[in-house]
């Protein structure tokens, strides 16, 4: 009740100040103490909370996620590059095809006189070194140390000529 009265009367005489540092206003008699303390706050960053350990500690998960941190630390990938345009200009240039052999099999014609459609590459995928063959980026990482060490490789597959059915 007599921090109230305080608070009425320095109201009503507006004895408030306001701190440098977080702008806020408090009495004058509380000021100097609240910026003492507000100016270390500023200065040190707060820890980040991960809820994730907080629920896990004191069970048998945190055993788990302690164990598997170690072994796998988190690898930063670089970020993909954005190749939007290629693979746009690549779907019309198919469209423009398909439009060609519809038309072409409109007039009557035969499907041997149709134009010849080139295969669509996908720039992303990593080419083998030993078997030609081409692989998502981490689909080579597995592939390629195995495919290094087959004695007995067959030969690479014949290269096809493009139909108009291949994609």
């Amino acid at each position: 009740a007599q921090a109230w009265q305080l608070l009425v009367n320095a109201a009503e005489q507006e004895v408030f100040g306001q701190c440098t540092f977080c702008k806020r206003k408090f009495l004058c008699m509380r000021l100097e103490k609240h910026m003492s303390i507000c100016g270390k706050n500023q200065d040190s960053k707060r820890k980040v909370f991960d809820s994730r350990k907080a629920r896990a500690r004191g069970t048998e998960l945190e055993q788990y996620q302690q164990g598997k941190s170690s072994r796998n630390p988190q690898v930063i990938t670089p970020p993909k590059k954005n190749n939007w345009k290629q693979k746009h200009e690549a779907l019309i240039h198919i469209m423009s095809q398909a439009r060609q052999a519809q038309q072409t099999l409109a007039k009557g014609r035969k499907v041997c006189d149709l134009p010849l459609l080139t295969p669509n590459e996908n720039p992303d995928y990593v080419a083998c070194t030993y078997c030609g063959r081409k692989f998502a980026p981490r689909v080579a990482e597995r592939h390629i140390p195995k495919c290094k060490n087959i004695k007995n490789r067959p030969p690479p597959p014949p290269q096809k000529r493009p139909s108009m059915y291949s994609k």
